[in-house]
């Protein structure tokens, strides 16, 4: 099997302002949303260096869940371990500031029970 990546699949939803960032206020600005999770990462990280890892994890049973798997796919990671469940992946909403840095951030972590 080679290697195996372990851990949880994230979507991340960042916000930037397109002007001065006002807390507590509304702030026009860019969204963004990618996949995201740290072992996921690892997992596109290690295929984009031509090895081939295989990924054991959850997806959602929803279009997002499926756009990971085929971006996994595409990218050479052995997918065949990636269960669909419902709430099977996590979501960090985080807002930066004009310097780049977090202000304000949510995390929801997905339902790992069996």
């Amino acid at each position: 099997m080679g290697i195996v990546v372990i851990g949880a699949i994230f979507v991340d939803i960042k916000g930037y302002p397109s002007e001065v960032y006002i807390p507590g206020g509304r702030n026009a600005g860019r969204v963004e949303q990618v996949h995201g999770g740290v072992s996921r990462n690892i997992a596109e990280d290690i295929a984009n260096v031509e090895l081939r890892p295989t990924f054991i994890s959850l997806v959602d049973d929803t279009g997002v869940g499926a756009d990971v798997i085929k971006k996994l796919n595409a990218h050479k990671v052995n997918t065949d371990y990636i269960r669909v469940t419902p709430d099977g992946m996590g979501t960090w909403l985080a807002v930066f500031g004009n310097n780049g840095d977090v202000v304000a951030a949510i995390s929801k972590r997905p339902d790992l029970h069996p």
